[in-house]
Order: C-alpha cells, then sequence, then structure tokens
C-alpha cells in the first residue's frame, strides 16, 4: 500500500483509479472467498452501514439486485441495531465499517447474528478489527486507513466491491453466461480507467465557473432515481466539505415539492443518463423550467450526446450504458468540486470544527 506524506482529500480521489484496478485485478480470489460457505440459493440480501458507506450501498444495491437476482435491503445500523425487526429469511448480510470498529454497525450485526444462522460478511478496510472478527467471512477494501474524515476513495471502494458481490453470486450460480460476466468485468474495466478523465475534466470544470460555484449559498442536484445514492453523498459531501446547505434529490422528489424551494441565487446540478426516454424527457423540462428562475444550471452528462442547449454549462463525461454501473463514476465531479471550493473559500479540511461534538453526546 501506497503511504502518503500529509495526504489530501485531492489525494485519495487521485488514487481511486489504481485502488479500483487492483479491486478488479483481486476480483476472482476477494469475491469467492467473501462468498463462500454462504446460502447456494440466496434469495434475500442485508446490508447494514451508516453515513457514506451507506449511501455506496444504496448506490450499489441496483445492480446487486438484478446480478445476484436476490432482494437486497439496506438499512442505516443504528436504526437496524435499535428498531428493526430481524428477518430469519434473510440468508446474507453484509456488515460495512471502514475501521470495522463502529458501535452501531457492530451492534446491527450482534442482532443479527444472535438470533440468526445468517452468512455474515465483513466489508472492511481494516482485515484485524473487531467487524472482521464476528463476521463468518472478509472482503478487504484495500484502501487502508483513510486518513482524512470526508471519504472519497473509500466510498468508490465500497460501491464497486458490492457490485461484485453481486456479480459473482450470479455467475456462480449461472444466471449468466460465462461470457455475459467477463463482459461485466470488462465494462468495469473500461469506467475505472476512464476515472483519471472524470477527474481531470471535473477540474476543467470547476476552473470556468470558479466564481460562481464560489457565491453559492445552497446547491442542489437532481437526477434519476438510479443515482439516489449518489444523490444523497453529493448533499453529504458539500454539507460537510463546502458548509452551506446541499440537497440531493431524485427527479421524482423534486417535481412533487422540493421545486417549490427553488429561486434565483440556487446552484442546480442535473445528472442526466441515457435512462427511460420518459424520464430524460421529463428531466429536460424540469431544468428549461428553472432556467427561467436561475441562470445557475449545471448539467453533468454521462449520455455521449452533445448538450440540447449549448449553453456551455454541461460537463460532459464519459458514456455510461448501463445506468446501474453509473454510480461509480457519477460521485467522482462532486468529490473534485467540493475539494476546490472548499479550498477557494479558505476551509482547512484538516483542521477539525465541532471536534468537542462527539465526546459532548
Amino acid at each position: 500500500m501506497m503511504m502518503m506524506n500529509n495526504p489530501t482529500m485531492l489525494s485519495y480521489i487521485r488514487r481511486e483509479q489504481s485502488v479500483l484496478n487492483r479491486l478488479l485485478s483481486a476480483y476472482p480470489d476477494s469475491t469467492g472467498a467473501a462468498l463462500s460457505n454462504g446460502s447456494k440459493d440466496p434469495k434475500h440480501w442485508l446490508i447494514v452501514t451508516t453515513a457514506s458507506s451507506l449511501n455506496a450501498a444504496k448506490s450499489a444495491q441496483g445492480y446487486m439486485e438484478k446480478m445476484a437476482q436476490v432482494q437486497v435491503d439496506v438499512v442505516e445500523a443504528s436504526h437496524y441495531a435499535n428498531f428493526s425487526f430481524v428477518n430469519t429469511n434473510i440468508d446474507t448480510v453484509i456488515a460495512i465499517s471502514l475501521s470495522g470498529e463502529d458501535p452501531d454497525t457492530l451492534q446491527a450485526l450482534a442482532k443479527i447474528k444472535a438470533t440468526t444462522t445468517v452468512h455474515a460478511i465483513a466489508m472492511t478496510a481494516q482485515k484485524d478489527s473487531t467487524l472482521a472478527q464476528q463476521a463468518d467471512t472478509v472482503f478487504d477494501l484495500l484502501t487502508g486507513k483513510e486518513t482524512i474524515p470526508y471519504i472519497t476513495l473509500s466510498y468508490n471502494a465500497i460501491i464497486l466491491s458490492l457490485m461484485f458481490l453481486g456479480l459473482r453470486s450470479g455467475a456462480d450460480r449461472e444466471l449468466l453466461p460465462e461470457l455475459a460476466a467477463n463482459q461485466e468485468l470488462d465494462e468495469f474495466g473500461f469506467m475505472i480507467e476512464h476515472i483519471n478523465e472524470t477527474i481531470q475534466r471535473s477540474n476543467d470544470f470547476y476552473r470556468k465557473f470558479t466564481i460562481d460555484f464560489g457565491l453559492a449559498q445552497e446547491y442542489t442536484t437532481i437526477g434519476p432515481s438510479v443515482l439516489n445514492g449518489t444523490l444523497a453523498e453529493m448533499a453529504t459531501k458539500f454539507t460537510e466539505i463546502v458548509r452551506v446547505p446541499t440537497h440531493g434529490y431524485s427527479l421524482a422528489e423534486f417535481s412533487h415539492g422540493a421545486y417549490l424551494g427553488a429561486h434565483e441565487t440556487h446552484r442546480q446540478f442535473y445528472l442526466e443518463l441515457d435512462t427511460n426516454p420518459a424520464v430524460n424527457a421529463k428531466m429536460q423540462a424540469v431544468k428549461t423550467y428553472e432556467s427561467r428562475l436561475t441562470p445557475h444550471i449545471y448539467t453533468i452528462s454521462f449520455t455521449g450526446e452533445k448538450p440540447t442547449v449549448n449553453d456551455e454549462q454541461t460537463l460532459e463525461l464519459y458514456q455510461i450504458d448501463d445506468p446501474l454501473k453509473a454510480p461509480l463514476l457519477a460521485i467522482i465531479p462532486f468529490q473534485v468540486l467540493a475539494w476546490f471550493i472548499a479550498k477557494a473559500k479558505g476551509i482547512n479540511l484538516s483542521h477539525p470544527i465541532f471536534d468537542n461534538f462527539h465526546d459532548s453526546i
């Protein structure tokens, strides 16, 4: 594991391509080991975790369900530990904690194991942690300890690792031919090879609109529901790092009420994928309407198509044909923008604020 002197959030963003390539290379062994001795005919998986890891799990959920043909529930660990009913029909639980020491995740896993014989997978960056010891098998994220508090590299490592578990489970049960499974891995490889390009284009996009982004008092991102995890993580990252009110809404959520909060200084980002034509048409209609209220309309496109309106406020990125894989790249522009906006605002991310918060509660 490469060590960095005084790493920053940007340092970890720039390591995403290399570490995700390592995860891809490790796929045969890591996924096989994690699923070993588990159910041979799984029907219902549960993921318990917290914070950004929860957003990552939501990002991978759809792909996992499609590939493994199982129901995947994603539940916040504290809620599960304190309020949820333990469903004894669950055959696999994936508990995620980067440190392997998150008390809520440990409590949730203990609650499950006390009443079931479910196969428990620990997904962590610390193979010798308490979580790893309590689980049946371990999936190593290969990220090491991310020494800054605002995870970026680890976020995408979780998404890819969860997607790999879904793919491997489906492939092992011959739900898709070997050729199709290998094609999935090839597509992941192509996406990973475009990470550095995505970072650079996002960097250039920031420099083009540095002043406008820096003056913003509120940010909102709107996208198709397949990107719900990305939308939640964008709101999380900008709130933590840029430290102004930030929201992430699915197109349906925005259209059903959140549009009432729009105003003339509102900065809006639209995430565009090649999805259902009706969804795309509605997205364009919403964007057209909102552009009457605010000039601060930005688009991040993975469609491979030129913008309908050439306003030069569209960030054109690698074309993604499978919307379920899109979360792997879709969060990167927001990671990059959050870092540069915070830096321009003079926010020192290495200096903790409210550092007595957890002691106080």
